[in-house]
């Protein structure tokens, strides 16, 4: 039988880092935004705000999939005791565990396991990462050259009505 603490802290690190996982997809679009504005400072806001939206969301079962192999691994590594008050409620041992499932999908096992289960996701009619990326790819250079054309119309459009008085 299993013991009851064991199974309420289960269930608590499943909801907690689910949580966080539906929290971060809120935020995802404008980290992506962020992101594209710091790697990419010729696409304007417009551009980098397209092409978060294309972005897919990853699927919740793989979330799920990935919390519970968390779990499990840390039942199997850490003592009950110490998995009691890392549930404790506290926002510190929330983040803690947080930290801990990230460093854990870091890990060389998770890569290869989460590479799979994209694979599998595509094979079944899914995104995968290579169509995601050849998507970003194909609408940045779209982006990139509206954004070009607009920078030339603008310019032809300034050469145009050069020393012009506007009334």
């Amino acid at each position: 039988m299993i013991d009851p603490r064991e199974a309420a802290c289960r269930l608590y690190i499943n909801k907690v880092l689910y949580l966080r996982a539906l929290e971060a997809r809120k935020t995802r679009q404008d980290d992506i935004k962020e992101l594209l504005g710091a790697t990419r400072p010729d696409l304007s806001p417009e551009a980098a705000a397209c092409v978060a939206e294309t972005v897919p969301a990853l699927l919740p079962e793989l979330h799920r999939k990935w919390i519970g192999m968390f779990v499990e691994t840390l039942f199997a590594t850490a003592g009950l005791e110490q998995i009691v008050v890392l549930c404790d409620g506290s926002e510190e041992n929330n983040a803690a565990l947080a930290l801990a499932y990230v460093m854990f999908l870091e890990s060389e096992r998770m890569e290869k396991q989460m590479a799979a289960d994209l694979e599998h996701v595509e094979s079944l009619g899914g995104a995968g990462v290579a169509e995601v990326a050849a998507t970003l790819c194909a609408r940045l250079d779209g982006l990139e050259a509206e954004v070009l054309k607009e920078r030339e119309e603008k310019a032809r459009l300034y050469a145009a009505n050069k020393g012009r008085t506007v009334h």
